[in-house]
């Protein structure tokens, strides 16, 4: 898995490539009443909406403001969103383009829209109609591929999950539990926040370096993947009960296991790693025959991936040769001036702090 350095403190993913195809959390992420403003940056490939969003982060870097930054999890490369607040203040600025399209539910309210492509030169574009169309179309055909293996890669780490499940241990789990969690109190009210550190694309897997960023205690939980993340879920079910306030980070292939726990409140991560404090293997026990089918099924699941991976690096490839067609239609002068249009705006929205 390649670690991938995040340029803030603070960096995540809200969308993923999974098992069952593009999952997107944008409407918990970026949940319109949550925000002072949300833009919604609209324009095709190559029309600068990531470096649109890095100016603008950039320009509110000098710590007197929080902010996060959401990476394209196909392609960490390239931004997805940005937040920034200040004081009880929240801005968010986001990619509103496809996989993850989003419309304004509140236009004007809350949401802006900003269209890069109203500076584009349609000429320029009419001029190379065809290859547009036929690299879109062949984008769409590779994406599509990659998720068909994905599709197959879940069957077979479904399989894997089924087995796990079958001998897990509540009571050793119950143990294991309280040995990390004690300290945790009950509360009569808690809030669930989702966020990604991991994601699946043209280099496989990623991962976000933000949470050996975080201040506080790291609670390392060893084993496998399966029988990490299921201990995950376990710890999660009962900080749940107990009204935490949590930040969840499901794993990006298969959101319905749990990579990492964090509890804002308490300065404490829980998450999977080597030589941890606990050991999720000790709660399950497995027979010959289990750790056979695992085994199969491990290897089905690596080729389904490899080559999901592989049509991912395909798409990924036709993608960038229409950013630089619509890159060419670009005037990048108009983006220079909009965004220091919009750095005062925000800067006036967050600076009236209530």
């Amino acid at each position: 898995m390649e670690e991938i350095r995040s340029e803030n403190i603070l960096g995540f993913f809200a969308a993923a490539n999974s098992y069952g195809g593009f999952i997107s959390y944008f409407d918990k992420v970026f949940a319109p009443p949550e925000y002072d403003k949300i833009y919604l940056l609209k324009g095709g490939p190559g029309t600068g909406k990531s470096s649109f969003m890095r100016a603008v982060s950039k320009a509110f870097s000098d710590g007197k403001y929080k902010s996060e930054m959401i990476y394209c999890s196909s392609d960490p490369r390239s931004l997805d969103g940005i937040i920034i607040s200040n004081e009880g203040k929240r801005i968010a600025i986001i990619d509103a383009t496809s996989p993850h399209e989003k419309d304004a539910k509140f236009p004007g309210a809350i949401e802006d829209i900003i269209n890069l492509a109203d500076h584009l030169d349609t000429s320029w574009l009419k001029a190379n109609r065809k290859a547009i169309i036929s690299k879109s179309e062949n984008k769409s055909i590779a994406y599509k591929t990659a998720y068909d293996y994905l599709k197959i890669a879940g069957e077979a780490n479904k399989l894997i999950s089924s087995v796990y499940r079958e001998n897990f241990s509540e009571i050793k789990a119950k143990f294991q539990a309280e040995s990390i969690l004690q300290d945790i109190p009950y509360s009569d009210v808690g809030k669930t926040m989702t966020r990604l550190v991991s994601s699946f694309g043209r280099g496989g897997e990623y991962r976000l370096n933000t949470l050996s960023n975080l201040q506080g205690r790291h609670t390392i939980v060893s084993g496998n993947y399966h029988t990490s993340t299921l201990f995950l879920n376990y710890c999660l079910k009962v900080l749940s009960s107990r009204k935490s306030n949590i930040i969840h980070l499901p794993c990006a292939l298969d959101p319905g296991a749990t990579d990492a726990i964090y509890l804002p409140d308490f300065k404490l991560i829980i998450t999977r790693g080597k030589e941890g404090i606990v050991n999720a293997d000790e709660i399950f026990d497995l027979s010959p025959i289990d750790l056979d089918k695992i085994k199969k099924a491990r290897e089905l699941r690596a080729d389904a991936l490899d080559e999901a991976k592989r049509w991912f690096s395909i798409a990924s490839d036709i993608h960038f040769s229409l950013e630089d067609i619509y890159g060419g239609a670009m005037n990048f002068y108009k983006n220079e001036a909009l965004i220091r249009e919009k750095i005062a705006e925000i800067e006036n929205i967050l600076k009236n702090t209530r």
